[in-house]
């Protein structure tokens, strides 16, 4: 059953990052074309953060609430982990510079999206 795990939360995650990005998006700019986008370079980081990821997490932090806090924490560190050496090769995975200097470290993490990583970590677990 693994491979299948893999291929729905891959594509979960990249559909819940296409919704994110399109209604962010037509938000900022005032419009309803609700165009989303995401990276290819995401689906093995979907797959395997929200499969292996989630199981390691939960089998460490058992308490609900410590644990839906602590989603925020384990996305910055993928995102550091990942974000850091992509952007070494020049690879753009994503890039959070449209906020204020203060809500974001070098584009790589937001801070601001603090509370949305805690929901989406919820939300997973409810598929999962």
């Amino acid at each position: 059953m693994i491979i299948p795990d893999l291929i729905f939360f891959g594509c979960f995650g990249m559909f819940a990052e296409i919704v994110f990005t399109a209604i962010t998006r037509s938000y900022q700019n005032k419009s309803l074309n609700l165009m989303g986008h995401v990276s290819l370079w995401m689906f093995p980081v979907y797959a395997i953060g929200l499969t292996w990821g989630f199981d390691l997490i939960e089998y460490l932090i058992s308490n609900d609430i410590f644990r839906w806090l602590s989603y925020p924490l384990w996305i910055w560190l993928v995102e550091i982990s990942i974000g850091v050496p992509a952007s070494k090769k020049n690879i753009e995975i994503w890039n959070y510079r449209y906020l204020p200097d203060w809500a974001h470290w070098r584009g790589i993490i937001s801070f601001v999206h603090f509370p949305l990583w805690v929901l989406f970590g919820i939300l997973v677990e409810c598929f999962r």
